[in-house]
C-alpha cells in the first residue's frame, strides 16, 4: 500500500472500524514506513487528548436558537421561484392551452337551420309521405271500410273511445 491510501485507512484502524485485512496491511506498512509510523503515533496522541476532554453539553435553548438563525439566514422565496422550479409543469400547461386554442380555431362553427331551411325540411317530409297523401281520401272516408265483409261485426263490437 502507498502512503496516501494508508492515510485514509489510519483513521479507520484507530476508530476500530477497519477490517482485519485492512488492519494487517496498515500495521505492515507502518512497520516499514517511518513517516506513516509518526503520523499514526500523532493521531493516537490526538485521540487520547480528545478522550480526556470533558463532554460539552449544549444549552437547552441551543436547538431553538440554531433553528432561528438558520431561518434568518435562509433566502426568502420569491414569486417567480415556483415556476422556475416546476418548468416542466408550466411548459405542459402552456402546451395544453395552445393546443386548445388551435383546436377551437379550426373547429367548424355550428350550423343553425334558417327558417327557409326548416320550411324546406317540412316540404320534404310532405313529399316523402306523398303515397299516403294520395290515398288520403280513402283514409278519410271509412265508409269504404265498412263495406268489407266482417266489418259490421267489428264496428258493432267496437267500444267508443272516451
Amino acid at each position: 500500500m502507498n502512503c496516501q491510501r494508508i492515510e485514509t485507512a489510519l483513521l479507520a484502524v484507530l476508530d476500530g472500524r477497519a477490517t482485519a485485512a485492512d488492519e494487517a496491511r496498515v500495521t505492515e506498512h507502518v512497520a516499514q514506513c517511518a513517516a506513516c509510523a509518526r503520523r499514526m503515533e500523532s493521531l493516537r496522541e490526538t485521540w487520547a487528548a480528545l478522550d480526556h476532554l470533558p463532554a460539552i453539553e449544549p444549552s437547552p435553548l441551543f436547538d431553538a436558537r440554531l433553528r432561528a438563525r438558520l431561518a434568518e439566514a435562509a433566502p426568502q422565496p420569491r414569486w417567480f421561484v415556483w415556476p422556475l422550479a416546476h418548468l416542466r409543469l408550466v411548459a405542459l400547461a402552456a402546451g395544453l392551452v395552445a393546443a386548445t386554442a388551435v383546436w377551437y380555431s379550426y373547429r367548424p362553427a355550428p350550423v343553425l337551420p334558417t327558417p327557409a331551411q326548416e320550411q324546406s325540411q317540412q316540404d320534404f317530409a310532405v313529399v316523402k309521405n306523398l303515397p299516403v297523401l294520395e290515398n288520403y281520401d280513402v283514409l278519410s272516408n271509412f265508409d269504404a271500410l265498412s263495406a268489407l265483409p266482417g266489418a259490421q261485426q267489428t264496428s258493432s263490437q267496437a267500444q267508443p273511445i272516451e
